[in-house]
């Protein structure tokens, strides 16, 4: 059974390497490393993520033959696929291809992350698709080339079960609105935030403007809920998550 867990990136540095929060997860798109390094494995590019990575590229999620690591909520638009739909519409998984991993583990644990993202996106198994489907690159390139047969791959996911649960994010987050033009606004948008929602809120002077900022949220989820529900209520038209 595969081991899962998060490592995920600031929602602050993500901003800078993705297309925004608005994914239509469509797709799962798959690739590979192309890392042989020894030590190249999904912790290592985790970190790589975490840290801040200097290229102009992100995804979703590493995998090799001990564990899947998750360095972005599903909803970020990861720079991955290499064109725009590709990105705004896909899941992005890299196989680890460490010489000091076993690759062909690492492809059954792709398999099951796969299949329970699948399950939680509701993604059918025609749209898995790999990174070769939307930009043309020779990716991923060991299943391409076969050394497991894509083919076998779409059948280790068909058969795939009994997978964990993704653990719940335990970072925290606060939401900062847009602003407002005058101090009446902005006091009535907070009031009703602490009276309806019982959040504990600040008002910040912006310039000749004002914002308000939320007390803190424990995991992304969280945070996106309290999100929708200002947006629901026509509290502010635009808001922005910050990490603690």
């Amino acid at each position: 059974m595969i081991t899962i867990r998060q490592k995920l990136v600031a929602a602050s540095k993500a901003v800078m390497i993705t297309n925004g929060q608005h994914n239509k997860k469509k797709y799962i798109v798959v690739h590979e490393t192309d890392n042989t390094n020894i030590g190249a494995d999904a912790d290592a590019h985790a970190r790589l993520q975490w840290n801040g990575n200097s290229r102009q590229a992100s995804w979703h999620w590493q995998v090799d033959d001990q564990e899947a690591v998750q360095s972005f909520e599903h909803f970020w638009e990861c720079w991955g696929a290499g064109t725009y739909q590709g990105n705004t519409e896909g899941i992005q998984i890299e196989i680890c291809v460490n010489q000091d991993g076993n690759y062909q583990k690492a492809v059954q644990n792709a398999a099951q992350l796969i299949a329970k993202i699948m399950k939680e996106e509701n993604i059918s198994i025609d749209h898995v698709v790999q990174h070769h489907f939307f930009s043309g690159k020779n990716c991923p390139r060991n299943l391409r080339a076969g050394k497991v047969k894509w083919s076998q791959f779409l059948d280790m996911i068909r058969q795939a079960h009994d997978v964990p649960k993704t653990p719940i994010g335990t970072n925290k987050y606060r939401i900062l609105t847009g602003t407002y033009s005058t101090k009446q606004a902005v006091d009535s948008a907070a009031q009703l935030m602490k009276i309806r929602f019982g959040w504990l809120v600040y008002i910040e002077q912006d310039g000749a403007y004002y914002r308000i900022k939320t007390g803190t949220f424990t995991g992304l989820s969280a945070v996106k809920q309290a999100e929708t529900k200002i947006k629901t209520a026509k509290l502010a038209q635009l808001t922005y998550i910050l990490d603690v």
